[in-house]
């Protein structure tokens, strides 16, 4: 199969332009050709050669001559990354352009779920949905909100999870690498951003009895956070540490890790911890590598997480609630079978997401849709003159 895939892109330093590179590496083998078009917005200086095209992300011109460039290679298949920052226009409107001027499946995977959207997110993700061939969400409750939230057929939509890297080292040999042997080492990973909620962690570590406890924060700034305030989150939670006397507590590890540092990190975690404050957090990478690489979970209750830890596969704890954080960690440290069988769960989980089988459940829905395709006028002009439902009495449909 010839096959094209559309996203943010490595150097890219965002978490879609892993996803997609991941991606790649799991559908590409001896019997399928796999090229990338990469979104661009002019901070990555080069691209490595299974990117065959850029998209400017502002540029609509560009998006219409990739395009007729894809038709003319003769892709079996294409598999859109959505999220609505990635592309240009209003909601990112300006990929729906690329969508009706191709002559070739197309299968959207949606990284971003909106309970309440406005109006023209409401629109973009109805047009989206008229134009793909499949729509692959990563939860149960992401199939269910595109049913009850954006009237989608279902059986136009699969569920795919995130995919989580194949993890090579035993917790004991990457907390040697790292020099975390003799420490109870809890973790967060991810572009530093107010969305992530560190500062409740921080202050969770505050009450945390053990003295061999580390908490580590993984990761950059988010560079379009760096672009608007620069450094000051950080700075802020530094700041923060400092006041509650944390030091040799709390480490932040301020890079843009690769893929054989960040394993390094995950294996060498006890617990890893995501207190995002916002509950409509559809997808997390970092949640799914965690699980994988066997660390015991411990989340605010988000959407994604409430699906990824049920049935004991993680901890759970109220929305800014640094108190309640706090007691699950000594908890886990204080009970090591305890804590043993959430990692051991976790594992067992995390296998079932390895990019191995994700690759395989992509590659097989691309089979499944591979008929011959003809964009018929009647659907374009489905398209261009439905009656589009107003997207409030679309909300709350269903219970967070």
């Amino acid at each position: 199969m010839k096959i094209l895939i559309i996203g943010t892109y490595p150097p890219r330093k965002c978490g879609i332009a892993t996803f997609t590179h991941d991606l790649f590496n799991s559908i590409m083998d001896n019997s399928n050709e796999v090229d990338v078009i990469a979104i661009t917005d002019g901070s990555e200086h080069s691209f490595p050669p299974e990117v065959k095209r850029t998209i400017r992300r502002n540029e609509k011109i560009d998006y219409l001559e990739s395009a007729d460039w894809a038709n003319n290679q003769r892709y079996d298949c294409c598999i859109i990354q959505h999220e609505f920052g990635i592309f240009g226009g209003e909601a990112g409107e300006f990929i729906l352009d690329f969508m009706l001027r191709v002559n070739f499946q197309i299968i959207s995977n949606l990284h971003t779920i909106l309970q309440n959207p406005n109006p023209q997110e409401f629109r973009v993700i109805q047009k989206l949905s008229i134009l793909s061939d499949k729509i692959t969400v990563m939860t149960q409750r992401g199939i269910e909100m595109m049913e009850t939230v954006y009237h989608v057929n279902p059986n136009r939509l699969t569920l795919i999870p995130h995919g989580v890297p194949n993890f090579k080292l035993s917790k004991a040999e990457a907390k040697s690498i790292l020099g975390l042997e003799d420490k109870k080492v809890m973790l967060s990973f991810g572009l530093l951003g107010r969305s992530k909620g560190y500062e409740i962690a921080i202050e969770a570590t505050s009450k945390i009895r053990s003295d061999n406890f580390v908490y580590i924060i993984l990761g950059a700034t988010h560079p379009n956070v760096l672009k608007e305030e620069g450094d000051t989150y950080k700075n802020s939670l530094m700041q923060q540490a400092g006041n509650l006397n944390l030091s040799g507590k709390v480490f932040f590890v301020n890079h843009f890790v690769n893929d054989e540092t960040l394993q390094q990190y995950l294996k060498a975690c006890d617990i890893y911890v995501t207190p995002y404050p916002n509950e409509s957090q559809m997808s997390s990478g970092t949640l799914s590598f965690a699980l994988g690489a066997g660390a015991a979970v411990i989340s605010t209750p988000y959407w994604y997480a409430k699906d990824l830890l049920a049935e004991g596969r993680g901890v759970l704890f109220d929305f800014n609630d640094a108190s309640g954080l706090a007691n699950c960690i000594n908890e886990l440290i204080e009970k090591p079978s305890l804590m043993e069988s959430y990692q051991k769960r976790a594992e067992s989980f995390g296998k079932s997401m390895s990019w191995i089988n994700v690759g395989k459940l992509h590659l097989s829905l691309i089979s499944s849709i591979l008929n011959p395709k003809a964009k018929i006028q009647s659907i374009i002009n489905q398209d261009k003159t439905m009656k589009f439902l107003d997207p409030g009495k679309s909300k709350n449909l269903i219970s967070s």
